[in-house]
């Protein structure tokens, strides 16, 4: 990861996500530790936060700072995800069709409407 450093000091930087092993048995993940990566300064980092001592455009954090970084499977938090067998197999969803909603009309709205219309009508006529 490159970013230009303005100011020297301890920054927090921390990436969130995932490492994927898929296995004979399925998928883990494990969440990713600062000791996956080398700092500004080539070390292995040991936490997320860093003292960074140059200004200017650099690289701030890398995977592969002279070697992958050296950490034991044990210290990752495995976790099992899913099963090869399991692979998830689109089904067909059914075809949605649409229906028409019959709605009931109470005998009275059908005058109501008319006698507001014919209301309406008679006065816009005899306004002109």
């Amino acid at each position: 990861m490159q970013a230009n450093v303005t100011s020297l000091g301890y920054q927090r930087i921390a990436l969130k996500g995932y490492l994927v092993s898929r296995r004979a048995d399925g998928t883990y993940i494990a969440p990713l530790i600062p000791q996956l990566f080398y700092g500004w300064d080539g070390t292995q980092l040991s936490s997320w936060r860093q003292n960074i001592g140059a200004t200017g455009s650099q690289v701030i954090l890398s995977r592969a700072a002279g070697g992958y970084p050296e950490v034991p499977r044990q210290e990752l938090y495995w976790r099992k995800v899913s099963d090869f067998e399991e692979e998830v197999t689109p089904t067909p969803t059914p075809a949605v069709v649409p229906t028409r909603l019959a709605l009931e009309v109470p005998s009275w709205v059908l005058p109501l409407v008319i006698g507001i219309g014919a209301t309406a009508l008679v006065l816009y006529l005899w306004r002109r």
